[in-house]
């Protein structure tokens, strides 16, 4: 459930050239971390996501440790479900995407290449432990 993790790894717009690729991707990452996978009202919307995968101010306000925010712009409505979170990293390709101006971290690239390096890079972290 999104209410109460710490750790929510969110997708939007961003996967639309390979939907079910990217949630995948996303349920991978989550899987990691612990976390769970939400998603932008456009994820809802499309078919792509459940309903009770919405984060935003028609869906859930989530204060998590961290949220990973895949391909997300950063809509007003999107932010205000998540912008209380502790840590906030966010990837998209389009460097003036709004999300970047809430985020603690932020990557300008393309989720699909990035979040296996960042998948790799935890699993690394976590095995040298």
């Amino acid at each position: 459930d999104l209410i109460g993790a710490d750790y929510i790894v969110s997708v939007g717009r961003g996967i639309s050239k390979d939907v079910e690729g990217g949630i995948k991707l996303a349920e991978e990452l989550a899987d990691v971390l612990g976390g769970v996978v939400g998603g932008s009202r456009a994820t809802i919307d499309s078919g792509w996501l459940s309903a009770d995968h919405q984060v935003g101010q028609t869906g859930k306000t989530v204060h998590p440790k961290v949220y990973i925010a895949l391909g997300i712009s950063g809509a007003i409505q999107h932010k205000a479900g998540m912008q209380d979170s502790e840590c906030i990293i966010a990837v998209n390709k389009n460097d003036t995407a709004p999300i970047f101006e809430i985020a603690d971290y932020g990557i300008c690239g393309d989720l699909f290449k990035v979040t296996p390096m960042l998948i790799e890079a935890i699993k690394a972290a976590k095995a040298a432990k």
